[in-house]
């Protein structure tokens, strides 16, 4: 659903264009590279370049592009996108997908915010981050009574269907030495004027995880 940013200071890279066969897809949260495409525009591969893109010509005649990262990744950084609430949403109104033409309201959320820009914002800073439990990967939660997951285990990203998307060593289609966040605990949606329901003797549910995003120079270490 989303990535949330909870260390006061941290600032985004930038916005770069994504690949347009996984930009639909991104929740907000994975971890993504960059690759290359071509700088001229194809059947399956588009993109709009503005003075702010830094598109250059190069020999091989392709622009820098984000991806979900895969094995082998250099640079990571984490994805800032998504379909959940909260995102292009106004007094009860989403905004549709052909930048402000379409409107619905109810229970439609969304569009993408990458709607029309086909832009992802990357965060490449060391620090906390929180991110949400459906923006990981599948089995993220599911064996964690078998995978020893507890403040300091290293985090890395899946392969395949959990392709760029958080995981750690318990999980099935993590890739080996992809570490590149460290878990610190699982977190809530809360308010500063909304008693947790812990302290009320309800049952205390998640819906995001808090890691320390290592960055690519703490990138690689072994899940």
């Amino acid at each position: 659903m989303a990535l949330y940013p909870v260390q006061p200071g941290i600032q985004p890279l930038g916005i770069f264009d994504a690949l347009d066969t996984e930009l639909a897809a991104l929740k907000g949260g994975e971890v993504m590279t960059l690759g290359t495409a071509p700088i001229v525009n194809t059947s399956t591969e588009t993109a709009a370049p503005d003075v702010l893109d830094g598109y250059h010509l190069n020999a091989a005649a392709t622009r820098p592009v984000a991806q979900l990262a895969t094995s082998g990744a250099k640079f990571v950084a984490l994805a800032d996108e998504g379909t959940g609430p909260g995102y292009f949403t106004m007094l009860g109104t989403v905004v549709g997908g052909k930048t402000g033409l379409v409107v619905s309201a109810g229970a439609v959320l969304g569009p993408h915010t990458a709607t029309a820009s086909g832009k992802v914002t990357l965060w490449d800073k060391p620090g906390l981050y929180e991110v949400t439990l459906d923006s990981m990967a599948s089995d993220f939660v599911s064996v964690l009574t078998s995978s020893g997951l507890t403040p300091g285990v290293v985090v890395g990203f899946g392969s395949g269907v959990d392709k760029g998307k958080l995981a750690h060593n318990g999980c099935a289609n993590k890739v080996a030495s992809s570490g590149c966040a460290i878990f610190v605990e699982f977190a809530h949606s809360q308010s500063l004027v909304t008693t947790p329901a812990y302290l009320t003797g309800a049952t205390q549910t998640f819906d995001r995880v808090k890691v320390m995003f290592l960055g690519s120079a703490g990138a690689g270490k072994a899940l």
